[in-house]
């Protein structure tokens, strides 16, 4: 078998190169890709810096090409550059190879077709299916490789949608992923001054993994900017379609300030309604209410946030793990370096941005904390949980797991799309409260079967 079925998740294409994810495997995903979607005659193709990267994208290139298609070959390129090359200049769809925020050893794709958008869910067990009966393409005519750095134009189109009141001083931290020295390009094209941390490729990642959630992968950006005096840092991950940002005072803005933030300049554009993920905080949700717009909570991943936002014409949406869509100012796509110029934006019109960020409404929370679980027993336990809140009349939200109210809190467990884990958050309105509720909150997922573990309370300080 060329391909390890378990690689085709709910949202992605995910594996553990040469183990499970081979130019052979990645080869007949892309001819199944032409399968299922036989109109798509000009394809992008991008890749990260990740070891194994070139290989597969070589070979999904070939494949595409000895299937008759023109391949738009972009190279090392991150997430905003590949989907600009899709979205703005007019190809059919796209293949990205990348293992994102994953350590070395991971891989995957991305699939994406124009005016639908990444590949999700049934169409990626299509994807699955064919692939693994090895179907090949109708060939359509001579296919070519055709090179292409859109890197001029997207530079171009994007600062011309964004305005700062004033030059700002600017960290950067790539962590040798393709977002490389492309944020820095942007950024003093608007009138910045940049320092670039880790902007070389490398696939190795010898400083630390391309992941901005995790918080020591953010350490080096806030030495910089405290030593600097900046104004801003900014850590990317891998492939550019997450960013965390830094405060003046060389404090981790959490993701849920920049989702207020960001909804707050939505807002003062057009009033409308916004679309969020499970962990949104209270404090968010209670600013709305106040202000009387519509929130929707969905799923959490940025194509269920996207096709929820397209449906009730939200005016901006996404999750607080630090992906973040602008339906009024870019095309919907998840990507990171736009998100970095809005809230640049915001810096920009603060005298003080850390003494802003100061004034927004909070609660408690708990770091997000990953329970070991089989993906095999992962949603079993989510339904046995789901099943014991309904027969014991709690309230709770069941979009996407269970999120379960309590007076002074909640809690969420779901189960994690990409990995055998259960992620859970909790939140309180004070440090008490946010107590009890992981008690509260842990004595109900034991009673379900989820394997809470000494480590899981050490996490949470209890």
């Amino acid at each position: 078998m060329i391909i390890n079925p378990s690689i085709f998740r709910a949202y992605d294409i995910r594996g553990i190169y040469p183990k499970d994810l081979t130019a052979k495997g990645v080869l007949a995903i892309a001819r199944a890709f032409l399968v299922l979607y036989p109109g798509l005659k000009k394809v992008v193709v991008s890749h990260d810096t990740r070891q194994s990267s070139p290989r597969l994208a070589k070979a999904i290139a070939k494949g595409l090409k000895e299937a008759g298609r023109e391949v738009i070959f972009l190279g090392i390129a991150p997430d905003p550059l590949f989907y600009f090359a899709i979205l703005n200049l007019g190809f059919d769809g796209g293949i990205m190879v990348s293992g994102s925020h994953n350590p070395p050893e991971y891989n995957g794709l991305m699939l994406h077709v124009r005016n639908k958008g990444d590949l999700i869910g049934r169409d990626l067990e299509k994807i699955r299916q064919i692939a693994l009966q090895d179907r090949k393409p109708t060939k359509t005519g001579e296919g070519k490789i055709t090179l292409l750095d859109p890197t001029s134009d997207y530079i171009d189109y994007v600062t011309q949608r964004i305005k700062l009141k004033k030059p700002l001083k600017i960290v950067v931290d790539s962590g040798n992923g393709a977002m490389g020295y492309l944020p820095a390009k942007v950024f003093q094209r608007l009138g910045c001054q940049v320092f670039t941390l880790y902007g070389e490729f490398d696939g190795s990642f010898p400083y630390h993994l391309p992941d901005p959630y995790e918080r020591k992968n953010r350490l080096a950006a806030k030495r910089e900017v405290l030593k600097k005096k900046f104004d801003l840092g900014f850590v990317f991950d891998g492939d550019g379609d997450r960013v965390a940002a830094i405060d003046n005072q060389g404090r981790s803005v959490g993701g849920d300030f920049c989702f207020l933030m960001l909804a707050r300049q939505a807002l003062q554009k057009k009033k409308g309604s916004i679309v969020h993920d499970m962990r949104v905080s209270q404090a968010f949700l209670d600013e709305m209410k106040e202000r009387k717009v519509k929130t929707y909570f969905c799923v959490s991943h940025h194509t269920a946030i996207i096709e929820k936002i397209k449906k009730v014409k939200a005016i901006f949406g996404g999750e607080v793990t630090l992906h973040f869509l602008f339906p009024q100012d870019y095309y919907l796509c998840d990507e990171a370096l736009f998100a970095s110029l809005k809230l640049a934006e915001i810096a920009s019109s603060q005298k003080d941005f850390a003494a802003y960020i100061d004034t927004l409404p909070r609660c408690q929370s708990s770091p997000e904390v990953f329970i070991p679980c089989p993906d095999r027993e992962k949603f079993k336990i989510i339904r046995n949980l789901q099943n014991y809140l309904r027969e014991n009349h709690y309230k709770f939200i069941d979009i996407d797991g269970a999120r379960i109210s309590f007076p002074h809190g909640w809690a969420l467990a779901r189960a994690a799309n990409t990995s055998p884990y259960v992620k859970c958050r909790f939140e309180g309105d004070t440090p008490e409260h946010l107590i009890e509720v992981e008690k509260e909150a842990l004595e109900i997922f034991k009673k379900v079967g989820l394997p809470v573990t000494k480590k899981t309370l050490k996490e949470l300080g209890l």
